[in-house]
């Protein structure tokens, strides 16, 4: 290992060597990696699941990495009362077969979003050690725990449902999951968090961390998300207009949009001495990405609107 550790988020066209540890694992069969590869990341494409991960920067092998999506309440419960191993690798079968996903979509995120809050699901948690004492298990934790707790961060959370060997209980019980509902054989086991309103438990429990809620106080379209989080990737508007499939004037005329938007909802957003408009537009997309960066809600589906100002 390099020491060097790039963490990230997990775009579509690059869940290869995810599926490939699936393999490994003997969760899936080697003849499924080509439907698997294709329908992680179509789901991950369409906003229905997310994921990061950290890589050795340079040999590019994945060192841990964290697929996460959101439940009906009836999947969860129905999960939790007869729980089995790799119960993900299921659910993205019968997508494979049936083209229809038991995980909520973005239009269906956002109505949880807005009113009794998501019941968030691991998809599937990995890391190359579990062992505490190496030092390259602490090493990659903490680089991946930003990109975990972003993940979380702006969605109304109520609950988190994990899977996991229970050879790693007490590292599961200390970030936070409280209850535990064993499988029938094996040594797998379903864990669940509800969020708590004690604030003692926010500071010592990174479960209880990551379903601390904000509401979105600008709501941009769908598009419009889809563009800021590209640029937050730092892509130019030409790779954001090939990456969503439009034109770079597209993207452009989305950019006005979005400084429109965040001028009307928050006066004086950009800079109250910006009486006339004549603020530039590298200077507004400095101050609308930092802002952004804080306030990752405001790039999470919240009662989205479909208006003239969604994808072209």
């Amino acid at each position: 290992m390099s020491g060097n550790y790039v963490s990230g988020y997990l775009e579509a066209g690059n869940c290869s060597g995810i599926v490939e540890i699936w393999a490994d694992q003997g969760a899936i069969a080697t003849s499924e990696i080509p439907a698997m590869t294709k329908a992680l990341d179509r789901l991950i494409h369409d906003g229905v699941i997310e994921g990061g991960l950290v890589q050795d920067g340079n040999s590019k092998e994945i060192l841990v990495y964290g697929l996460n999506a959101f439940v009906p309440d009836e999947t969860r419960d129905a999960t939790l009362e007869n729980p089995e191993p790799f119960h993900s690798i299921r659910f993205l079968r019968d997508y494979i077969e049936t083209g229809q996903s038991v995980f909520l979509t973005v239009e269906e995120q956002a109505k949880g979003n807005a009113h009794d809050g998501l019941n968030a699901m691991s998809v599937d948690y990995w890391q190359n050690t579990f062992d505490m004492t190496d030092p390259e298990f602490s090493k990659a934790m903490n680089a991946f725990l930003p990109i975990f707790l972003d993940m979380f961060k702006g969605f109304n959370i109520k609950t988190v449902t994990f899977e996991s060997d229970t050879a790693h209980d007490k590292i599961t019980r200390e970030i936070g999951y409280t209850e535990r509902f064993d499988h029938q054989t094996g040594t797998r086991a379903h864990y669940l968090a509800n969020r708590v309103t004690n604030g003692a438990a926010f500071h010592n429990q990174m479960i209880q961390m990551a379903m601390i809620y904000r509401q979105p106080r600008m709501r941009f379209s769908l598009f419009e998300q889809r563009v800021m989080r590209s640029a937050l990737s730092g892509r130019t508007d030409q790779e954001i207009a090939a990456l969503l499939g439009c034109s770079r004037d597209a993207v452009k005329q989305c950019w006005r949009g979005i400084y429109a938007h965040a001028a009307e909802t928050v006066p004086g957003f950009f800079n109250h001495a910006d009486t006339d408009g004549s603020q530039r537009g590298p200077e507004k997309r400095r101050i609308l990405l930092a802002h952004i960066r804080e306030n990752i809600q405001e790039l999470r589906p919240y009662s989205l609107r479909r208006d003239k100002r969604s994808a072209p």
